[in-house]
């Protein structure tokens, strides 16, 4: 009788690690606390992609109806050397926008991020604009941009500290 109560033991526990064993492997991490360090890594590639798209659609985004806030969002997600240059030149950028009566629209088409690490990034951005204004005549020309960012991590967001354009 022992045996029998014994191999039945065995019998309930075999199958308890089995489920267990399946629900782990069905769950994967999302079952364990915490991420791994691919996960970790995936999602810093993730934000500073973000962080860089979101900066290269408002710094090349033109309205000259609504300039001024888009000039905000610039200055939003910058910081450093950047955001001093962006804020000295900001009247002329803003005079010029009205002026020509300027409407570009950006698209982002690619982004690689050539360094990186939990505090600083090195982003470059593939865009296009879709561009009008008094001296397109009216018609819409595509403008194309490479630019590269540098990227920093403050107040627990991404911004940028700098910007050039490059060929």
């Amino acid at each position: 009788m022992n045996l029998r109560r014994f191999n039945l033991v065995l019998l309930v526990l075999g199958l308890a690690l089995g489920a267990i064993l399946a629900v782990l492997l069905t769950r994967g991490s999302e079952a364990l606390p915490g991420q791994t360090e691919a996960e970790k890594k995936s999602q810093l590639y993730v934000d500073v992609s973000r962080a860089a798209t979101a900066q290269v659609q408002a710094f090349l985004g033109v309205d000259h109806e609504n300039v001024d806030a888009q000039a905000q969002a610039v200055l939003d997600g910058a910081t450093g050397d950047f955001k001093e240059q962006y804020e000295a030149e900001l009247d002329n950028i803003l005079e010029s926008a009205r002026e020509q009566e300027s409407t570009a629209v950006p698209s982002v088409l690619e982004v690689g991020i050539s360094d990186i690490d939990t505090s600083t990034a090195t982003v470059f951005v593939a865009a296009n604009t879709q561009v009008t204004s008094k001296a397109t005549k009216g018609e819409t020309k595509t403008v194309p941009w490479r630019i590269q960012l540098d990227m920093v991590m403050e107040g627990g967001r991404w911004l940028t500290s700098g910007l050039q354009f490059v060929g």
